[in-house]
């Protein structure tokens, strides 16, 4: 039998870049998550900098594009949305699309740790059950993992 032929140098498929952990779909899905994280928590701050401003521009949230932390915001939003294309590439979206509402866990938990806002207990037990959710669907994970 003949050894299949080797992708081409610049193919992102090819076996060399598989073993680069950067590029790995699971460290991207986790980058991904954090990078939206950061994003919202970086938008929150840009638009609490410009919450006094009068007229239209208040109304409609523009007066925030004044303030760096909303740049940065958004520069994370960039930098996620790269990460989930790399996802995307190699693992199922019906796998990959539960796994980064892990969000849902990290926004709140980091509005509580870094903007001082308050979490209820049916919120803390929201975040509980959607830990659930992400912990059964670990298999997914696994299986996906497998195929890589």
């Amino acid at each position: 039998m003949s050894e299949p032929a080797p992708a081409p140098a610049g193919n992102p498929d090819s076996q060399g870049d598989r073993g680069i952990w950067f590029f790995h779909p699971l460290f991207q899905l986790a980058l991904g998550a954090m990078l939206v994280t950061v994003s919202e928590l970086l938008l929150r701050r840009g638009a609490e900098s410009f919450a006094t401003a009068d007229g239209a521009k208040s109304l409609f949230g523009i007066a925030a594009l004044a303030s760096g932390w909303t740049w940065l915001g958004i520069l994370c939003y960039i930098a996620s949305f790269l990460s989930w294309i790399v996802v995307l590439r190699r693992l199922p979206l019906s796998v990959a699309f539960p796994a980064i509402n892990v969000v849902h866990v990290l926004i709140p938990i980091g509005c509580w740790i870094f903007l001082g806002e308050s979490i209820s207990q049916r919120r803390w037990l929201g975040i509980a059950l959607v830990v659930c959710g992400i912990l059964l669907l670990a298999r997914s994970f696994v299986k996906a993992e497998e195929q890589l």
